[in-house]
C-alpha cells in the first residue's frame, strides 16, 4: 500500500528549500521575474505592453524550471551553489521548458475566463468555479515540470505521467496547495491595499497605476513581493514531486 503524502515532510522541504537557496532564487527572480513586472507597469498601455507581457509570462515560466531544477538537486542532496543556480537551470530548462510553456497557456486561458466572466450577470458563480477547476488540475499536475526535468519527457507526456504519480494522493497535494496560497493570497491583498487603498474601486486602481513612475515605492513594494511569491511557490513542484516519490 502506497503510503499517504506527508504533508508536513512537503511543507518543511518548501520552507527550508527556498530559505536555503534564497539568495539565488531571489537574485535570478529580480531579473526574470520583477524587472519585466516593472516594465510592464510603466507601459501601461501602450503599444508594446502585450509584447511585454508575453516576453515576461515566458520568463516566468523559464524561472520555474529553473528554481525547479535548483530545488531538485537540493532535494537529491547535491545543492547548487548561487554562482551555478542559473547556469544548470539553464542548460536542463530544454527538457521541461515545453511543459511549463503549455502550462503557462492553461493558466492563461484561466485568467481570460475570470476576465470574460465579467461580462455575465452570474460573474461570481463563474469566476468561483473556474478558480475551483483550475485549483482542482493544479493538484492533478503539480509535479509535472519537475517530472520532465527527470524523465526529458515531452509535454503532454509529462502531464499525464504527473496526472498518474499524483493518484491517491490529491488530498494531501490539496492541503499542501492551499495552504501556499493562504499564505501568500492574504498577504498580497494587504499589499494591494496598502498601495490602493481598502477597498479601492478598479477604477481608482487602474488610475494609481497609470500614475505610477520607476521612483513609485507602490510598484517597487508590488513587485517584491510578487518577487518573493513567485520564489517561494517555483519550489513547491519539487517538494510535490520529492513527496510522491518516496
Amino acid at each position: 500500500m502506497t503510503p499517504a503524502f506527508d504533508v508536513a515532510i512537503a511543507l518543511r522541504r518548501i520552507t527550508t528549500g527556498f530559505w536555503h537557496d534564497f539568495a539565488a532564487i531571489v537574485v535570478l527572480g529580480f531579473g526574470m521575474v520583477t524587472l519585466p513586472q516593472i516594465a510592464l507597469a510603466l507601459a501601461g498601455t501602450d503599444g508594446g505592453s502585450t509584447v511585454i507581457a508575453t516576453f515576461g509570462g515566458m520568463l516566468k515560466v523559464l524561472y520555474v524550471v529553473i528554481v525547479s531544477h535548483g530545488a531538485l538537486a537540493r532535494l537529491r542532496g547535491k545543492p547548487l551553489t548561487a554562482q551555478i543556480f542559473f547556469r544548470a537551470g539553464l542548460a536542463a530548462s530544454p527538457r521541461a521548458i515545453g511543459t511549463g510553456l503549455l502550462l503557462g497557456a492553461a493558466t492563461v486561458l484561466v485568467l481570460v475566463g475570470l476576465l470574460l466572466a465579467g461580462l455575465s450577470s452570474d460573474a461570481t458563480l463563474i469566476r468561483l468555479a473556474l478558480v475551483a477547476a483550475a485549483f482542482a488540475a493544479a493538484v492533478v499536475v503539480a509535479p509535472a515540470i519537475p517530472l520532465a526535468l527527470v524523465t526529458r519527457a515531452p509535454p503532454l507526456a509529462a502531464v499525464a505521467a504527473a496526472a498518474q504519480l499524483t493518484q491517491g494522493q490529491r488530498s494531501g497535494i490539496a492541503v499542501v496547495l492551499g495552504l501556499v496560497a493562504l499564505t501568500i493570497v492574504p498577504a498580497r491583498l494587504v499589499v494591494a491595499a496598502t498601495v490602493y487603498g481598502l477597498g479601492a474601486s478598479p477604477a481608482h486602481t487602474a488610475a494609481v497605476d497609470r500614475a505610477m513612475t520607476l521612483a513609485s515605492p507602490g510598484l517597487w513594494l508590488l513587485a517584491l513581493f510578487d518577487l518573493l511569491a513567485w520564489g517561494a511557490a517555483a519550489v513547491v513542484p519539487a517538494a510535490v514531486l520529492a513527496g510522491l516519490r518516496e
